[in-house]
């Protein structure tokens, strides 16, 4: 609970933090005097004011921001600050200055990924095993062990791209699928999709779809050896590759470490090189997770994944592509959940993403910032819809305004501020419901 909450108050306290200073930023390069900074709402626990006279602060309530700009509808403005106040610049800086926000959480993604790219991602062959009766793959003929490549025009290098593909499709006539088989490459299907409904709060829409992905490939030759180890100790080396065991051939690796969590000393005949060897592996005693005493060597197989990096210029172009396919994925998203395609009851809210934030963080610092540039992606995503509180409320009324040739009136605006707040609070209220209901199941 508290991994858990401290890494959920770091995340929303960037995606804020860049989220206001996208607004604080265009404001300050439009002309418009920032008053007040503020990471948090609240009482403030410290404040800075700069020589320009804004005030920066973090408040006590870690769930959001503001920035605050001088404004004739919300103070008395005299002569010399005229020039400075947002009502009174033009529709296109208000504009700007309140696109930044959501612009800046996607500028932070494509940074993010651009990073990850960099680092390296694990890519591995996205091979099928069998297809499940009755779905939509079991309706075209996807060989067993076919490799995906593309679904809907978005490459396939892991099993949660599928997984995002077949959702962004979701509520669609069909699907184009492309996939390599041992003897044939580039192959292309179409697949029926026009009665494909499942509960995706009980079911994946891998398996909704019929595909049982097949697992990761393990080849019994030796990539890492802990120092000190048993396996060390006997001399074994990296490279090595398993040909038998206490005299029976090497059949699969859980076999192989299943004999090795007895403790028993083994005697291994591994190839090395153009040679033959044989030593004796003694297992060396260790307490698991649950308590249980259990043989362990010190030995990591080789495996059909890989990292894949980039170069710091393949890295950009690969993080704006990313960045645009989550933002449609995400838009996506909102529009099946407004036609019904997605339930209601899948709108998560503040628990289930900090749920997520701590397990993706657990997992290691690379899924925790695929994570991070989701999360900075929707939150963009979600203050340009269209509804009063929100920024793209705030674009509306320029719209109106723009269109009119005068703004909407005060008591007009208050009106519409009122029901956007009611709306909003509808929605967090089955956001929160939702999260509570996951936390008892």
């Amino acid at each position: 609970m508290i991994w858990t909450t401290l890494i959920f108050l770091i995340t929303i306290s960037v995606l804020v933090t860049v989220h206001e200073f996208g607004h604080f930023i265009i404001a300050r390069l439009c002309g418009v005097r920032v008053e007040c900074f503020s990471i948090g709402f609240g009482k403030k626990l410290w404040s800075y004011t700069s020589k320009k006279g804004t005030e920066f602060a973090i408040a006590c309530i870690p769930l959001g921001g503001y920035v605050k700009m001088l404004d004739g509808r919300n103070t008395q403005l005299t002569e010399q600050e005229i020039p400075f106040a947002f009502n009174h610049k033009s529709i296109a800086k208000r504009a700007a200055i309140i696109s930044a926000g959501p612009i800046a959480n996607f500028i932070l993604a494509a940074l993010v990924y651009w990073l990850i790219f960099q680092i390296g991602v694990l890519t591995y062959p996205v091979k099928i095993a069998q297809i499940i009766a009755n779905t939509p793959a079991a309706s075209v003929n996807i060989p067993q062990g076919a490799e995906l490549k593309t679904i809907a025009g978005i490459k396939i290098e892991s099993w949660s791209d599928v997984n995002s593909a077949l959702i962004n499709e979701m509520g669609k006539d069909n699907v184009v699928i492309t996939y390599d088989t041992p003897t044939e490459h580039h192959n292309e299907i179409w697949v029926d999709i026009k009665n494909w409904q499942f509960d995706i709060e009980k079911q994946s829409p891998i398996a909704a779809f019929g595909f049982v992905p097949a697992p990761v490939e393990i080849y019994p030759i030796i990539s890492k050896i802990v120092p000190q180890s048993a396996a060390e100790k006997a001399g074994l080396q990296i490279g090595d590759e398993i040909q038998s065991y206490n005299n029976q051939t090497y059949h699969d690796w859980d076999s192989f470490v299943t004999l090795i969590k007895t403790g028993q000393p083994i005697e291994l005949n591994v190839k090395r090189g153009n040679q033959s060897v044989v030593l004796t592996l003694t297992p060396q005693m260790d307490v698991n997770a649950k308590g249980e005493r259990i043989g362990v060597v010190g030995i990591y197989p080789t495996n059909n994944t890989s990292v894949k990096q980039y170069d710091i210029v393949s890295a950009f172009v690969k993080s704006i592509d990313q960045t645009g396919l989550t933002i449609k994925l995400v838009v996506r998203s909102f529009y099946q959940l407004i036609t019904g395609v997605i339930s209601i009851k899948n709108l998560s809210g503040p628990i289930t993403i900090a749920k997520g934030a701590g397990q993706t963080a657990s997992y290691g610092f690379v899924p925790y910032l695929f994570f991070l540039a989701f999360i900075s992606i929707s939150l963009g995503v979600i203050n340009l819809v269209p509804l009063p509180m929100l920024d793209g409320g705030h674009l509306i009324f320029l719209l109106i305004e723009k269109m009119k040739g005068s703004p909407l009136s005060t008591a007009t605006q208050e009106v519409m501020y009122r029901l956007g707040f009611i709306l909003l609070m509808v929605i967090m209220g089955i956001a929160l419901f939702n999260d509570f209901l996951r936390l008892s199941l």
